[in-house]
């Protein structure tokens, strides 16, 4: 397979109209160029379910996202490489999630702990009580905002409780994340020095308090990073601010999301909410699962080759990129049957939503028990529920494509 020379089709993760509705472009992407080269990024864009799997399979350093995990367009025109970065540069320090191995490994190892499946199976409760806490507050005014004003408060909770942060600083969080991850609607990308530096703001007190208490464990999370040792030295407690940046971002921005959009395709199937209904908790378990192949808003990453290495068949050059777009993967119909209906008990064997092999989300214990909290606790107080999308927000964008804002009545 070679990549397709297009001539009646273009695609440019950027372009505003791909922003606005992507789906169209990964359909035919998929079926008519499932290996897609962008001359001006020197980028091979790849859609299909089994091609992002033998991508992202490879290892021994093969692809890093040695220029961010989302290059902006500016940085994808402005650079490019005959030759990848080696070794890669170490200082100043970049965050774990632009490294190789095996640092990559060692600084997840040091902040893993609280994200395991039993860490986060011993904060369920509290995540119950905050999604409780939010629907006493917002059920009795009939009207919300179903992803700022419950998921994501709840989710900026729990990133206050995993940090040791004051729980009132959760709209601070959850603001911070929000305005900083907002796509430029006409040029695509975001600012990521401003997303960097106002999430260090926040996290940088509670790292300084962990370090004078003598981070003795109790907040695995930050305590495990300045536990850590990189060639013999401890980090600074900005460098330790900034490498839980990731957890701090992701932990705030999706879930939130893919709750919102998964209990209005819920109400859009009565049939399929009747079911969800019959036998709560069990039933939203399984439903979890495809609210986050259908829902999950993150639409592609980016990796630079640092080897000459093939996929799917295309060659690749070191110094040269590939996307994948885990947005199209999960509408792959050789993977999924009638990709394009929510099915609520659909059988999930695979999942990209949340990345595969090495770089697998941190994170991804923690978004299902949230997701499945948040659905379960709605669902368990409210009866009848609708949404008024012309007061709704899904904003064009690069990456993060799903409902910032969704108004939602109840009664």
């Amino acid at each position: 397979m070679s990549a397709a020379a297009a001539t009646d089709f273009r695609y440019d993760p950027f372009d505003k109209d791909v922003m606005t509705n992507p789906l169209p472009y990964y359909e035919r992407l998929r079926r008519e160029h499932p290996v897609y080269y962008i001359d001006k990024y020197d980028a091979f864009i790849f859609t299909r379910f089994d091609d992002i799997i033998d991508l992202l399979s490879q290892h021994d350093n093969v692809f890093i996202a040695s220029e961010q995990t989302l290059p902006s367009p500016e940085k994808l025109m402005s650079v490019r490489h005959t030759q990848p970065p080696h070794p890669l540069p170490m200082d100043p320090l970049p965050r774990s999630s632009n490294l190789g191995s095996p640092w990559y490994e060692q600084f997840r190892r040091a902040q893993i702990k609280p994200l395991r499946p039993n860490g986060v199976a011993s904060i369920e409760a509290r995540v119950r009580e905050l999604a409780r806490e939010r629907l006493d507050i917002l059920l009795p005014l009939g009207e919300f905002d179903l992803t700022y004003d419950y998921g994501a408060m709840v989710s900026a909770g729990m990133i206050c409780h995993l940090f040791d942060m004051d729980p009132s600083l959760a709209s601070a969080v959850r603001d911070t994340v929000s305005v900083a991850t907002a796509t430029d609607p006409d040029k695509g990308g975001f600012n990521q020095h401003s997303l960097v530096d106002n999430s260090v703001a926040l996290i940088l007190p509670a790292v300084e308090r962990r370090r004078a208490a003598g981070a003795d464990g109790s907040v695995p999370l930050i305590d495990g990073m300045i536990d850590y040792r990189l060639d013999g030295r401890p980090l600074t407690d900005r460098e330790v601010a900034q490498q839980l940046v990731c957890v701090f971002v992701g932990g705030t921005e999706t879930v939130p999301k893919i709750a919102a959009h998964g209990l209005m395709e819920l109400a859009t199937h009565p049939v399929q909410l009747a079911a969800v209904r019959s036998d709560l908790k069990p039933n939203v378990a399984k439903a979890v699962e495809e609210m986050i192949r259908y829902c999950a808003p993150a639409q592609w990453f980016a990796r630079l080759a640092h080897k000459d290495t093939v996929v799917a068949g295309q060659p690749i050059r070191a110094g040269q990129r590939v996307i994948f777009v885990v947005g199209s993967a999960a509408r792959d119909p050789d993977a999924y049957a009638n990709p394009d209906d929510f099915i609520w008990d659909r059988k999930i064997e695979r999942l990209l939503s949340f990345g595969f092999g090495q770089h697998h989300c941190i994170g991804v214990h923690l978004a299902r028990l949230e997701i499945r909290v948040l659905v379960e606790e709605f669902l368990a107080r409210v009866d009848q529920y609708s949404f008024d999308l012309a007061r709704s927000v899904r904003s064009p964008s690069s990456f993060q494509w799903g409902w910032s804002n969704l108004m939602v009545k109840v009664g």
